[in-house]
Order: C-alpha cells, then sequence, then structure tokens
C-alpha cells in the first residue's frame, strides 16, 4: 500500500468516525424528545383509564348480564371468576387452559477453536401455541380477544446434561382466573375487559401507568449514557489525528 492509499484510507476511515459520532450527537438529543412525547401520551392514556374507573359501575348485586341489557355503552367493574368456555392444551398435554404456548429447544455446548471458549448452541424444536375462542365472566360470554393482560405463568423444565440439553418452556393462562375485570360494553356487547389483580382497580391502574413511564426513562438514560461514552471516545480518537 503507497503512502497515498494508507492516507485516502485513513481520511475514509475517520471521515466515517465522524459521521458516526455526528449521528450519536443526533440521537443524544432526539431520544429524549421522543421520551417526553411517549410519556406525554401515557399520561393522557392514564387520564382517560382513571375516568372510565371512576365512572365505571361496580357490579355487587347486578350481573354482568343485567348491566349489558340496560346499557348499550358503558363501563363496569366485576369481581369474581372467568373460564373458559373451551379450554384448550398443546399436543402431548392434559391440562386445559384460557391460553397456552409451550417452546421446546435443544442446547448443545460447542467448542469454539478461535475463542478456545465453549459457545451454547440453541435450536427450536417447537413452539406450539393454542387459545380458546370464548371466555365466560358472570353469565355471559365474550370473545377471548376482548380480554387484556390476563395473568400469565412462565415454568421452565430442563432434561439432560448441560453439554447438550432439551429445555421446555410453558407460558400459559389457567382456565380459570380470579380478578376484578374493568368492562367496557358497546353496542351491547363487550368491547374489552381488562384483568386487575385486586379489587382497588384504580390503585393498581395507576401504579402500572407509573411503573411503565419510570421504565422507559431508565431505558432511555442507559442509551443516553451509552451515546455519550461513544461521543467522548470519537472526540478523543479525533482529537489525536487532526
Amino acid at each position: 500500500m503507497t503512502q497515498q492509499e494508507r492516507d485516502e484510507f485513513n481520511k475514509r476511515h475517520f471521515d466515517g468516525i465522524a459521521k458516526d459520532r455526528k449521528t450519536k450527537i443526533v440521537c443524544a438529543i432526539v431520544i429524549p424528545v421522543v421520551g417526553i412525547i411517549i410519556t406525554v401520551l401515557i399520561g393522557f392514556a392514564q387520564k382517560s383509564r382513571q375516568s372510565d374507573i371512576a365512572s365505571a359501575t361496580v357490579l355487587e348485586s347486578q350481573s354482568v348480564g343485567d348491566f349489558i341489557d340496560e346499557n348499550d355503552n358503558g363501563t363496569a367493574i366485576y369481581t369474581g371468576s372467568i373460564y373458559a368456555v373451551d379450554p384448550v392444551a398443546v399436543k402431548g398435554e392434559r391440562d386445559e387452559y384460557i391460553e397456552i404456548r409451550r417452546k421446546v429447544e435443544r442446547e448443545e455446548k460447542i467448542y469454539n477453536e478461535e475463542t478456545d471458549k465453549y459457545e451454547t448452541e440453541t435450536t427450536t424444536m417447537s413452539n406450539d401455541s393454542a387459545h380458546c375462542d370464548e371466555i365466560e365472566i358472570d353469565d355471559v360470554t365474550a370473545k377471548y380477544s376482548v380480554f387484556h393482560s390476563l395473568p400469565t405463568k412462565n415454568e421452565t423444565f430442563s432434561e439432560g446434561a448441560n453439554s447438550n440439553k432439551i429445555k421446555t418452556t410453558y407460558s400459559y393462562v389457567t382456565a380459570k382466573v380470579d380478578g376484578t375485570f374493568l368492562i367496557k360494553v358497546k353496542d351491547g356487547e363487550i368491547s374489552s375487559a381488562d384483568y386487575y389483580e385486586s379489587t382497588d382497580v384504580a390503585g393498581e391502574s395507576q401504579k402500572g401507568f407509573s411503573i411503565a413511564k419510570v421504565l422507559i426513562w431508565l431505558l432511555i438514560a442507559a442509551i443516553e449514557i451509552y451515546m455519550i461514552v461513544k461521543i467522548i471516545s470519537a472526540t478523543k480518537i479525533l482529537k489525536k489525528n487532526r
């Protein structure tokens, strides 16, 4: 490589670093702005949800069916159990669920001569899932798709040696779920039913939105720190080669 070719190569290399640095500076400015926008949107959603909860009818002596009969459009809070009308299972399983996913993977330890280390190679052998079509809530049935945030349980089982094992992961919603549900009725039908663990729907909803905001800003902070470190590193490299 001639001196001219070396100089051209170095120029392209440092031009690339400068361009990448500029991009990261722009991202470092834009990301917090995006975070603010998302936070504002979450705030609007939070306010709307709290308004729905405040105006909802708490069903104590009245059934869900009676509420729908009397209100073509409205919001209600029901505490009790829901059931899968047509509980499902995946092949080879006996238990029944509202929803279930089973993922079977093979994990092998393979020696990498280049790095002189063992690396894990994962192969998906099967990935099966199923959900019921309808769910019974009190004295009515509704489509599975209108239920949101149902409590999901996760279990993982492994068989075989660590160097070559079969890992099976289950993610499921049991056929019966106890809890409190914020029900929205539109045109005489349940349009959505949001699950809450406790009867304090307002408090639980508030907590959920607050956690979402915190997680978003923790993610933004992590990205910002990464960007700043990279920008400083690129700046030092460019200063040394001026």
